[in-house]
């Protein structure tokens, strides 16, 4: 039995079981994964494996990280990359991600080398490995630093190899003690800084703030002609609602979409509504679910927009909506100028609204000590279901098969919208002393 269909056996299992006993499954499942993959005496046997790997290594001259198969991973981990590249200033630091995100990586100044391979989600095709394969033999590594679950190690051949497992139980143990920041952008940075700490050659230690993405000219330049080709100017006040999601276990349910779009279209702001991919045309049924008066403050974000546009789109809003999906790491990243290096905007409040997955293991919230905060110069908070059977294993949400979404119960949609209102008066009170008009 190989790896993907032992996977999605052991998810298949999980979901019944909670299928059948909802809120007395899921306690199971926490206790039953926190005693055995989340006890200390695994995580320990993972870090003794790690630290012989490491011993074993000579040299650190020559390093490949290897990513994970989704847009969102892609971008969470560059946290490794700035970390290596902290530790081991004048290393050579190649990195294998997604092909769809290279518009957004190819600017990283820590980069030696970017290999855009992966097609496939969430497991790799035959030519994904195929891809990997070639690279690792085509190039003398001294270290794998291997971030994809669905990869086996035994791949790598004879290269010495650093798995993502042991990171993977830190979350674990961290989510079931409910302390300290569990974000994956922060744990896998501190990941790295712990697991090299005695084979560093720079003392660099800068404090963490979070992801980066690499915006072109081009792309910033689409963004603007959009919003200006709808009469959308730079200084008015814009929500950017995310409707879509890779799976059904975080896409925001229909009914609280558009009791947010109702409540939303109140505000005196735009609203860009952006293009489902994997539930398609979604956007237009939602905006046609409402009245014309609530659909006319909504610009619809064509789905032939790409990543890069996309995320300067993102930059030039004020606040950002979005389930756990690939989108929210992209508006929580600090963006920069590909070409310059500048710093662009970076004043978007992210606004995350959780159904199955940890919302501390991949939400960003300014407000809680327990989250990382979203690497922009606004505000974050999170937004939580009250889900009776969430429980750890639904941190794999495209193996999960529960007949039932449970997952998004006793939203307070008014509450949200109520703090996107009151940081959309704080950006256009800073709008109108920017350019000198008294706010009404």
């Amino acid at each position: 039995m190989n790896k993907e269909t032992q996977l999605n056996a052991y998810f298949r299992l999980s979901s019944l079981v909670t299928d059948l006993l909802p809120k007395g499954g899921g306690r199971f499942l926490d206790i039953f994964i926190k005693y055995t993959l989340g006890n200390r005496i695994v995580s320990g046997t993972v870090g003794r494996q790690a630290r012989k790997s490491l011993a074993k290594t000579r040299k650190f001259d020559n390093l490949l990280v290897v990513g994970d198969l989704n847009i969102g991973d892609a971008v969470i981990a560059e946290s490794v990359v700035l970390a290596l590249r902290e530790l081991f200033p004048s290393a050579r630091i190649d990195y294998i991600v997604k092909k769809v995100t290279k518009d957004i990586i190819s600017g990283n100044p820590h980069l030696t080398n970017l290999f855009p391979v992966y097609v496939g989600a969430p497991f790799p095709t035959e030519n994904d490995i195929e891809e990997v394969l070639r690279i690792v033999r085509g190039h003398d590594y001294d270290l794998v630093i291997n971030m994809c679950p669905m990869i086996d190690d035994s791949i790598f051949d004879d290269k010495s190899v650093l798995n993502y497992s042991i990171l993977a139980s830190e979350l674990i143990r961290n989510e079931g003690s409910g302390k300290g920041v569990n974000s994956i952008v922060y744990q896998a940075y501190a990941f790295v800084r712990k697991a090299f700490r005695d084979h560093a050659t720079s003392g660099s230690d800068e404090k963490y703030r979070g992801s980066s993405i690499y915006l072109s000219a081009g792309a910033i330049e689409k963004a603007q002609s959009f919003l200006a080709g709808h009469g959308v100017d730079t200084w008015s006040p814009k929500v950017f609602l995310n409707p879509d999601a890779s799976a059904r276990f975080t896409r925001i349910p229909f009914d609280i979409q558009r009791s947010l779009l109702r409540e939303l279209s109140d505000l005196e702001c735009t609203i860009l509504l952006g293009a489902g991919h994997v539930e398609r045309l979604i956007e237009h049924e939602l905006a046609y679910s409402l009245s014309a008066e609530e659909r006319a403050r909504i610009v619809f974000v064509p789905p032939s927009f790409n990543i890069d546009a996309y995320s300067a789109l993102i930059d030039f809003s004020d606040a950002f909506i979005s389930g756990d999906t690939g989108p929210l790491h992209l508006a929580a990243a600090r963006k920069y100028s590909r070409e310059t290096g500048r710093e662009l905007r970076n004043k978007t409040a992210v606004f995350s609204i959780f159904g199955g997955t940890p919302p501390r293991i991949y939400g960003y919230d300014s407000t809680d000590p327990r989250y990382f905060p979203a690497n922009q110069d606004a505000p974050s908070r999170t937004f939580i279901g009250d889900a009776a059977c969430r429980n750890i294993t639904c941190i794999n949400k495209m193996a999960k098969t529960c007949k039932e979404v449970r997952c998004f119960q006793k939203l307070d949609v008014k509450g949200i919208v109520s703090e996107i209102s009151r940081y959309l008066r704080v950006t256009r009170d800073s709008y109108s002393r920017e350019i000198g008009i008294v706010a009404k």
